[in-house]
């Protein structure tokens, strides 16, 4: 069967996922950084579609998807859960990206077009890491890029890529918090990188909006220093 989907697998504590036919999975090598791993991924991948995988992995209905992505020809195959680009496309985004989820989104916005499904062919389970190693140039990079891109997408392209990262942002902002609190990261780093985010104003006022976890302003003039009730809440909000 010819390769349908190429799973860009970021981490190796996925290196034990079962082979599935019509499915390439390329993995990093030892030491390797994630900016070298995804250049080199994309240069052998042969899959129609592909997917870049952060998280723990699990295949579920994986068929279904694979019979939908052999009679399509949108740039984004959506499901439950997550999304999959044109192989295509994602070699001509990693080309500028700084890690997986600038990569994702230069993707995005390079697309036309997408399918959404109900499938649920995979299953993410959230992987332990260091947060305080989050690339937040990445971050920067995606944002910028949306700005100068979003006048030319599309409806439904500019959603996709608004609340993907609305959801990176706040997501970022939780566990920044808690890392200041516990010690593991100075404020300053999230002062500064919140400060550089201002040149994205869409996206820096769409961030105080979306942030329904505390009154984000507030954490700001407090330099992000939150209280013990304060990090309980959000440590709820992550579930961790």
């Amino acid at each position: 069967m010819k390769n349908l989907l190429t799973i860009v697998v970021c981490h190796s504590d996925n290196s034990d996922i079962a082979p599935c036919d019509g499915v390439e999975f390329i993995f990093p090598e030892e030491g390797e950084n994630e900016k070298t791993f995804l250049t080199r991924a994309f240069k052998q991948a042969k899959g129609k579609y592909s997917l870049v995988c952060e998280n723990t992995l699990k295949l579920a209905d994986v068929q279904s998807v694979l019979n939908i992505l052999d009679k399509n020809t949108a740039d984004i195959v959506c499901f439950v859960g997550g999304a999959v680009f044109r192989t295509a496309i994602m070699k001509n985004a990693v080309k500028d990206c700084e890690d997986a989820f600038s990569c994702r989104v230069l993707a995005l916005l390079e697309c036309k077009n997408l399918l959404k499904t109900v499938y649920n062919p995979f299953i993410f389970v959230k992987r332990a890491k260091d947060f305080t190693e989050e690339n937040t140039e990445g971050i920067l990079l995606a944002a910028a890029e949306f700005k100068k891109a979003k006048a030319k997408l599309t409806k439904e392209i500019y959603s996709f890529a608004f609340d993907m990262l609305c959801s990176k942002l706040v997501t970022y902002y939780l566990y920044s918090m808690l890392a200041i609190k516990d010690g593991s990261m100075p404020a300053e780093k999230l002062i500064d990188f919140d400060n550089k985010l201002k040149a994205e104003i869409v996206l820096y006022l769409a961030l105080d909006k979306r942030f329904t976890y505390a009154k984000l302003q507030k954490l700001r003039d407090k330099g992000f220093k939150i209280s013990s009730l304060t990090a309980r809440k959000f440590k709820k909000c992550l579930k961790i």
